[in-house]
């Protein structure tokens, strides 16, 4: 029998027992943690990959600890095909498998002797389900309520689904009309929505491809609002807007989630007093706790983000395609918390994301590869097996720095004071080359502690053909070997990423001079009207 077995810190002791007494019992043990104490982990994190093997059939039984067990129990029963009960005793351990078919058993390491917990593993795992017809007929029952709450629309929507692996779905879009004629509300309800991104791109098409702000631009104007006035009246009302509606999932969540984001001029990119100046001013006009100011992340920002935390702003760190840059983005929000927590003050409502961009790493990799393979030889191959891939690739070697950072005693340190992880945003997710699945940027990116922030028209592919699972862990010696046949193929993707991130800022100013423009016209438009 293939046996499963995790807990958190209140069972680790006894699973680190269980672990060895089993498998001198000649079991097949699978331990999926936790691998070392750690008292501020969380029970969820560590059943729900027990109960999803359970589910799919990695394991046959599975033997879940926590503190009283409860947790432990709750969690693992959210997981189709799962049935787990809390046991005290022998009688229930048994029957629970022969009568009801359970397999995970849930225990409390605090609440039960070493002795008894041996008796209830032992009666769990030699008891078998008799099938007898009075029980089948029930458990069918069972089987049946089960697959009509997993047919419900909401239950059965993948983006939905995407939230039980640890991973908030946000979107990267904001329009007027969405926010008025209740679109956004629907989404967040139907799609299960925990957040927007908005950035200059985004509303230089919302204001100059859509009638949803004339009215608001003449109103402006006869009231002698400048241009740079009119743009920063128009985004800060989208986003206090927005923020009003993801309030009661800010509320849920204890400020982990229901942001709404807001990007400081791309003009300041190299601009470090430049770009606090503009998010202070942007976070005192928005004035509200769920917005993130967008800070882009190059050398000079770097500084910028470190001042904001350190004064208890929100900050969505973006542009970031390189791992050491990402690494300084870490330290710059865990130095700018150990700062604010020096000055007496509290961290525990602070929250940032870094965003790491995704499809333009590939967009500008590819053509390289996709040169080196027509000029045939002995890397051809090895170049034609890297299409696509290096973004993706990169993304995961992100997240295991992630790990580490946060599970530094530097960030512990801060932890114990209620700070929060500065999670990973998975941006730029829209799939580029028609040749690539058009929800490869989510699919392969789903785990713990994340965030996805979709363009609109991934987040309704994904709705209706993504298969979300747990892989952002998945074929991590497989993407370190990309990344060092990519090098072994001459091409520098410390280079690439600088160059991309000068780009990015390029890609930003671009739209953003555009839509100053465009209000300018307007502005100059509505004095002729009012004159």
């Amino acid at each position: 029998m293939k046996v499963g077995i995790a807990a958190d810190h209140g069972g680790f002791d006894v699973k680190q027992k269980l672990v060895a007494s089993l498998q001198a019992e000649g079991y097949s043990v699978t331990d999926f943690g936790a691998h070392q104490y750690d008292k501020n982990d969380d029970y969820p994190d560590l059943i729900l990959p027990l109960a999803q093997a359970v589910s799919n059939g990695q394991v046959d039984r599975g033997i879940a600890v926590c503190g009283s067990g409860v947790g432990a129990s709750i969690v693992a029963n959210k997981v189709p095909g799962v049935r787990s009960a809390l046991i005290t005793e022998t009688y229930s351990a048994r029957q629970g498998v022969e009568h009801d078919d359970m397999n995970i058993m849930c225990i409390g390491g605090r609440v039960i002797g070493e002795m008894l917990v041996q008796e209830l593993v032992k009666a769990f795992l030699q008891a078998a389900y008799t099938g007898e017809e009075r029980h089948q007929r029930r458990l069918s029952k069972v089987i049946a309520l089960e697959k009509k709450q997993t047919n419900n629309p909401m239950t059965s929507n993948p983006l939905v689904k995407v939230h039980s692996f640890g991973q908030s779905i946000w979107m990267d879009f904001i329009r007027r009309g969405i926010l008025a004629n209740g679109e956004l509300k629907d989404m967040i309800d139907s799609y299960g929505l925990k957040g927007i991104t908005s950035n200059p791109a985004i509303f230089e098409e919302a204001i100059n491809r859509s009638t949803d702000y004339q009215q608001a631009i003449q109103e402006l104007v006869r009231a002698g609002k400048s241009t740079d006035e009119i743009y920063q009246t128009l985004a800060v009302e989208d986003i206090q807007n927005a923020a009003d509606l993801f309030r009661p999932i800010y509320d849920q969540t204890n400020a982990m989630d229901g942001y709404v984001s807001l990007e400081v001029s791309p003009y300041l990119a190299k601009d470090t007093d430049g770009t606090i100046a503009e998010a202070k001013l942007l976070w005192k006009a928005v004035n509200r706790p769920n917005v993130m100011i967008k800070v882009p992340g190059t050398l000079e920002g770097l500084p910028a983000i470190q001042y904001l935390i350190s004064e208890g702003i929100n900050v969505n760190v973006t542009l970031l395609f390189g791992l050491e840059r990402y690494r300084a983005v870490t330290n710059a929000y865990i130095t700018g918390l150990e700062n604010r927590l020096r000055s007496g003050k509290p961290i525990d409502k602070i929250s940032s994301v870094a965003s790491f961009f995704l499809s333009r790493i590939d967009v500008m990799i590819d053509p390289q590869l996709e040169k080196i393979a027509a000029s045939g030889g002995e890397n051809a191959a090895k170049a034609k097996s890297l299409l696509g891939k290096i973004a993706i690739a990169n993304a995961k070697m992100s997240y295991q720095i992630y790990k580490e950072v946060f599970n530094e005693p530097r960030f512990k340190t801060l932890a114990d004071r209620g700070a929060q992880v500065q999670r990973l945003l998975w941006a730029s997710t829209g799939t580029k080359n028609p040749a690539y699945s058009d929800v490869m940027y989510i699919e392969t990116l789903i785990g713990p502690d994340t965030v996805n922030t979709v363009p609109l028209e991934t987040l309704k592919a994904y709705q209706d053909h993504g298969q979300p699972a747990s892989r952002l862990e998945e074929g991590l010696t497989e993407s370190r070997k990309m990344l060092s046949d990519l090098d072994s193929l001459g091409i520098n993707l410390d280079e690439i990423t600088h160059n991309l991130e000068v780009e990015g800022v390029d890609k930003f100013n671009k739209p953003f001079a555009k839509l100053m423009e465009a209000l300018e016209n307007k502005r100059k438009e509505a004095l002729s009207t009012v004159k």
